[in-house]
């Protein structure tokens, strides 16, 4: 494939190609199926965190691309998207290594030649002479930036009201709202049985008297004993002196 075939003015894609890179072509389109359709920097996203080690080469490739836009057709980075990514095979380096009874085995170390070709979301691409229109990918992609400038636009004004209904609040003495009764925390069933459950009061030992002090208590419980009345002499009566007929 000729470079004119894929020049800018051609075709009004940006084409940059890396040759001979130590990887085969099999290994190579794997990492460019991944990146294929992306913009440019969710491509780089891509090839950073790609455990492959063919995604270092191509992203060389793709920072080229990038630069070639940049220096010599004015483009700007954030409207490019990687149009196509191919990789041809190259030449197979052959090597040979020693194998048992004195005979030697080939080793086949393959090259590829990488292709990347970018085109802009603000111009279609040109395909032999004439301008399409920019793709159905590009046209969402376009339609979602209007969105996300809109939604950013929403969420300032709702910011810039918020700021002035704090500063009319700050102004205002706030009202005290009634603070919110907490709902008293439900014991378990088992843990209700178990207060309600009265325990029996512990009977304390009722603490030893000495004998003494026994016998005081049981004098002072017993009845006082009852004295017998005490008996008043009875009065005399005075004597009749006797007449004299009745002494003798």
């Amino acid at each position: 494939m000729s470079a004119e075939r894929f020049s800018y003015a051609k075709t009004g894609l940006v084409r940059a190609e890396a040759k001979h890179v130590r990887s085969s072509a099999r290994k190579a389109r794997l990492v460019l199926a991944d990146i294929r359709g992306r913009n440019v920097l969710d491509a780089r996203k891509q090839l950073l965190f790609s455990p492959r080690a063919v995604a270092k080469d191509i992203e060389l490739v793709l920072r080229s691309a990038v630069t070639n836009a940049e220096v010599n057709h004015g483009l700007s980075p954030d409207d490019l998207v990687i149009h196509e990514a191919f990789a041809n095979e190259g030449v197979t380096i052959k090597r040979f290594k020693p194998r048992a009874r004195g005979r030697a085995s080939r080793i086949n170390k393959r090259t590829t030649h990488i292709t990347i070709l970018l085109r802009s979301l603000t111009s279609g691409a040109i395909v032999d002479g004439t301008e399409t229109a920019v793709p159905a990918k590009a046209s969402s992609d376009s339609a979602r930036a209007k969105r996300v400038a809109a939604s950013k636009k929403s969420e300032a004004t709702v910011e810039t009201a918020a700021a002035e209904v704090m500063e009319t609040a700050d102004e205002q003495p706030a009202a005290k709202k009634p603070a919110a009764k907490k709902p008293a925390a439900k014991k378990p069933a088992a843990a209700a049985d178990a207060t309600t459950e009265k325990k029996p009061a512990a009977k304390k030992p009722a603490a030893k008297k000495p004998a003494a002090a026994k016998a005081d208590d049981a004098a002072a419980t017993k009845p006082a004993a009852k004295k017998p009345a005490a008996k008043k002499p009875a009065a005399k009566k005075p004597a009749v002196e006797k007449t004299d007929e009745e002494k003798s």
